[in-house]
């Protein structure tokens, strides 16, 4: 049993694709994923590189192996949105599948590797190998 309920797991997607990123916006992201690593007490920092853009970096567990992960938060123009059967910036079910901007792409790459950091560090199964 994890520690996010689905229905938390399926917020953190929604609300990343709600947030327009087409390549540019990428601090918003980061300031929300920051703020679920900050309820879990993972330690997180924004790296901003502009404005609106920017890098997060987690940290969970010490010593070795180290193993990182990384994703991107931006995506590409919507293009036409006559062309989309849902609106591109808000995540749509639909017989068991998910819709929007990243939904296929790495906004849900992006929440799943959120979810995965806070669920291993929960999870108490961290170890220190020197």
């Amino acid at each position: 049993m994890g520690v996010l309920t689905k229905e938390e797991k399926v917020k953190i997607l929604s609300d990343i694709v709600a947030i327009e990123t087409v390549n540019d916006n990428e601090l918003e992201v980061a300031e929300y994923l920051q703020t679920w690593f900050d309820k879990y007490d993972i330690d997180s920092h924004i790296d901003e590189a502009s404005d609106s853009r920017a890098n997060l970096i987690a940290t969970i567990g010490s010593g070795q192996p180290v193993i990182g992960i990384s994703g991107h938060m931006d995506v590409v123009a919507e293009g036409n949105h006559e062309d989309w059967a849902y609106e591109p910036f808000k995540l749509t079910e639909d017989h068991g599948y998910l819709y929007g901007r990243g939904a296929a792409d790495m906004k849900s790459g992006l929440a799943a590797l959120a979810i995965a950091l806070i669920e291993i560090k929960e999870s108490g199964q961290l170890r220190v190998i020197l």
